[in-house]
């Protein structure tokens, strides 16, 4: 390799690592990742919960890493980064490697633009937000890509490595699989390879996997992973879904749709050139070729499977190489129409700074903001993990529909309402009729939850009930008789939690209508946005609309009325909720607040021990001067 080119390629390598570490943070579904490396390495098995064998993850071969790394003695979050990290760097060089190859042997001509265009797809990669975003977020996409690289690289020059390498790619993500296929696929067609050298290929890519099925099938007793129950179906709402995170990455990075249209012109030129061009010596146009197919047939996967509930375009990473390995030829192809001069090598690099200048800053606020919330949510996690194993001294259990950095840092029992981790709510979910949401884990069963009768269940978003899940639970009688609000200090501000009272359970009732579950929902968000007065008159919505034991309708009103400075309608309903339900301790705060305005003594000392009672950590870190 020329010297001043690999100097340039060390450049590229170290502007990936600083964009990387720049946006550094954890997405929380790693952390479901290293609860398995935890609990392995603690000697429960490979299991997310003790003694509950349940394969919640899909990326064996990751946690694998993660395992032999954190056994050594690094930290297992650090690990991943590094792996990550690694993973990128290795995914540029490869990268470069498969563009000399896709430019032909005039790439590799140091006297040609050819040489130096061959940068030109690890140097977009390198600027590319959502690859180091993934990267450095913890998931095996940092793994991923490199191995699906490293598959495509060998398959145009050593074809047994090809399917080793395939095969470690779907040991990290069942995606590796569709590459794979792509790959036989591409030979089939265009190699015009003997049904002999296509079965040899297959034949072997299966045996190197068969041992991990069979420990699946043993270990598991199921050949699919658990998420695959919990998100996969096939109907208009996934492909609408789907269509609709393609469209976002389009926007972002496939300059809304012009770099597909440029494959299009791609394929065209590659026919014209005759079936002759793609034979077994002619490489460049093999890996053309190639490249075409993994852009349309992934992406069509991808559309087909609705996207990913994750924002950052995930799923779209393993496509990103190839389109910019498309433009790195049509800016040699660019640079072929004008003789040796200036031009020739300042209209391609004009063009290649435009493109870099869009891809790092076109889509960086969103990022920004996808990342900020992301961090957010891990720390609060975290936060409120700590927080629970305070709270009780033995083991205790939870029900939450974010799982990821409460399991890690909890020790306690996580059910997951979503049903990644959880066999049941995967395979066996309800369908309530007014309960719709456009999330791809939308499969939930109140019922089952309630039954495991865990001592307390989290929210994402505290009291909102936002997911399915969340909303469903709200129909049931067990939990609005059995559980309370609990409030949690996280910094200056009041967590709300659902802690379990003491005593048996009464019958467990299902509400029939749905409505009042969505209305308590928009209440909570009319309140955070100040909008008071439209949140009283949805709660009164409620109140009428709704289940006659749901004293939460009751204890909303006595804070908005509150808030608002009408005490005497607060009060009215603040003695009506805690006679409806005695563990309500916002509306024993409000009483506490109105006696305290008129100087009754004994009201307030009182109101202040129900809290203490119920509520002990209500007043903890001067947590009762916010607005809970």
């Amino acid at each position: 390799m020329n010297k001043k080119i690999l100097a340039v390629l060390l450049v590229v390598l170290v502007l990936f690592l600083a964009h990387a570490v720049s946006l550094n943070f954890i997405q929380d579904d790693a952390f479901i990742s290293y609860r398995y490396v935890k609990n392995f390495l603690a000697g429960r098995g490979l299991v997310f919960n003790a003694g509950e064998r349940v394969e919640g993850y899909t990326n064996f071969l990751w946690i694998i890493l993660l395992a032999l790394f954190t056994a050594l003695g690094v930290n297992t979050i650090l690990a991943s980064k590094i792996l990550g990290l690694a993973g990128g760097c290795l995914s540029l060089v490869l990268l470069y490697r498969i563009g000399r190859i896709l430019l032909g042997e005039e790439g590799a001509d140091r006297t040609s633009p050819a040489g130096w265009i061959a940068l030109a797809p690890p140097l977009l990669m390198a600027v590319n937000g959502a690859f180091a975003y993934w990267c450095i977020s913890g998931l095996e996409s940092g793994l991923f890509v490199p191995l699906i690289l490293a598959a495509v690289y060998f398959s145009l020059t050593r074809e047994r490595l090809m399917v080793l390498c395939a095969a470690m790619a779907t040991l990290v993500r069942p995606e590796g699989a569709l590459v794979f296929a792509i790959l036989i696929f591409h030979t089939l067609l265009f190699r015009k390879a003997g049904l002999k050298k296509i079965l040899l290929s297959v034949t072997a890519y299966a045996a190197l996997l068969l041992p991990y099925l069979i420990f699946k099938a043993a270990y598991y007793g199921d050949l699919l992973p658990n998420p695959f129950y919990a998100k996969t179906g096939f109907s208009w709402e996934y492909i609408r879904s789907g269509l609709d995170y393609f469209w976002r990455f389009l926007k972002h990075y496939g300059l809304w749709g012009g770099l597909y249209l440029l494959t299009l012109i791609g394929w065209g030129r590659q026919a014209a050139s005759g079936s002759g061009s793609a034979t077994e010596r002619n490489i460049p146009a093999r890996s053309r070729r190639l490249a075409l197919l993994m852009i349309w047939f992934y992406s069509l996967a991808v559309i087909l499977i609705g996207g990913d509930v994750l924002l950052g375009h995930r799923f779209f990473l393993p496509v990103l190489p190839f389109l910019y390995l498309l433009i790195g030829w049509g800016l040699f192809r660019l640079s072929g129409l004008f003789p040796p001069g200036p031009l020739r090598r300042g209209l391609p690099a004009a063009v290649l700074a435009a493109l870099l200048a869009m891809t790092f800053f076109l889509p960086r606020s969103w990022l920004l903001t996808v990342r900020q919330a992301e961090f957010g949510l891990g720390r609060k996690m975290a936060i409120t993990a700590a927080e629970l194993d305070r709270l009780y001294d033995g083991p205790f259990s939870v029900a939450a529909s974010t799982i990821g950095a409460l399991s890690y840092y909890s020790r306690a029992a996580v059910i997951d309402m979503l049903g990644l981790t959880d066999p049941v709510i995967a395979r066996n979910p309800e369908q309530i009729p007014g309960i719709v949401s456009s999330w791809r884990e939308k499969k939930y069963n109140g019922r089952y939850v309630l039954s495991r009768d865990p001592e307390l269940i989290i929210f994402s978003t505290g009291m909102k009930p936002s997911a399915p899940a969340e909303r469903a639970l709200l129909l049931y009688s067990e939990f609005r008789d059995h559980y309370y609000p609990y409030y949690l200090p996280r910094g200056s501000l009041l967590q709300v939690i659902f802690r379990r009272k003491p005593g048996q359970a009464a019958e467990n009732r299902l509400f029939p209508d749905a409505e009042f579950a969505n209305l308590f929902n928009q209440v909570l968000s009319l309140e955070s946005r100040g909008l008071l007065s439209l949140a009283i008159e949805k709660t009164d919505q409620i109140i009428v609309q709704g289940p006659e034991d749901f004293s939460w309708a009751y204890d909303r009103m006595a804070s908005l009325h509150f808030m608002m400075k009408n005490y005497e309608e607060a009060k009215r309903f603040a003695l009506k909720t805690v006679q409806m339900d005695d563990y309500c301790v916002l509306s024993h705060y409000v009483l506490k607040g109105i006696y305290l305005a008129e100087g009754d003594t004994a009201g307030v000392r009182r109101e202040h021990d129900k809290i203490l009672r119920y509520n002990p950590e209500f007043f903890r870190l001067n947590a009762a001067r916010s607005t809970p």
